[in-house]
């Protein structure tokens, strides 16, 4: 029993930690295939003067990725009511060339404003509308959960630190006698505090896979896979493999620091 309590006593701070760290990978690949989707929907409108090329666009704009052409057909359509053709041919010759700009990326606030300042330098160019209200709002709520997700994930790993020094100047406490002797026979450092080391090492295994295992029975759920849809969020956010090496590496990292910082703050002592 008090074998279990030692080692869950480290197991619960690793816990929120890597708990923290998996919500971040997700939110944030979540996130990346939202932005995604939204590049691939959303598109800028220009009226020109004159017909103009993607590859004379693509040279102002990085972002661009596709160029066409608006027939303007089904804005006569609804006119062809009230007017003769005469009048509508006179129309017609005189409207605009409209265009659908596409981006490969979605851009943020500033960076939509540079670029509507810089197709409007574009000769021919007479208007440009890009949305920019619904824009930014989509923008600023994925910006707000990123934002939101570190701040948590920050505040849960500096706790867990703190909890996971704390417990490990236990375990050293109560390992101390056998620490001293190995002192006076003149063993080194990684030797006098191995059990140290090996507690912590056992424990960043067995929380890091307890996390996979929580990731992969929530990929099987049926609530997750509905709010996932509703989302639209239809790429797969999970990589069980890499995340657990990742988990592991972030995990004995952190218990190893933990350890070291209560080494040389003991010697100082």
């Amino acid at each position: 029993m008090n074998m279990l309590k030692r080692h869950l006593s480290l197991i619960v701070p690793l816990l929120a930690l890597l708990f923290s760290l998996q919500s971040i990978v997700l939110v944030n690949r979540a996130i990346s295939i939202k932005e995604d989707k939204l590049s691939q929907s959303y598109s800028i409108l220009l009226a020109t003067t004159q017909k103009i090329g993607f590859d004379f666009i693509a040279k102002n704009i990085k972002e661009a990725k596709s160029l066409s052409l608006i027939n303007p057909d089904f804005l006569l359509d609804r006119l062809k009511q009230n007017m003769s053709d005469t009048n509508l041919l006179s129309i017609k010759k005189d409207l605009p060339f409209f265009y659908s700009l596409k981006l490969s990326t979605f851009p943020d606030q500033n960076r939509l404003e540079e670029i509507n300042r810089t197709l409007l330098k574009i000769p021919g160019i007479t208007k440009v509308e890009s949305f920019s209200k619904t824009h930014n709002q989509v923008y600023r709520l994925l910006f707000l959960i990123k934002m939101n997700v570190w701040v948590f994930g920050a505040l849960l790993t500096f706790l867990s630190i703190l909890l996971m020094i704390r417990q490990i100047q236990i375990w050293r406490f109560e390992h101390s006698e056998r620490m001293e002797i190995m002192s006076f026979l003149g063993a080194p450092f990684w030797i006098r505090n191995g059990i140290l080391f090996q507690l912590a090492i056992i424990d960043s295994i067995i929380t890091s896979i307890f996390i996979t295992l929580g990731a992969i029975y929530l990929s099987y759920q049926n609530t997750f896979k509905e709010i996932a849809n509703a989302l639209e969020i239809q790429g797969d956010i999970f990589n069980f493999g890499g995340d657990f090496l990742m988990l592991l590496l972030v995990a004995i990292g952190v218990s190893f620091f933990s350890v070291l910082v209560v080494i040389l703050s003991q010697r100082r002592v």
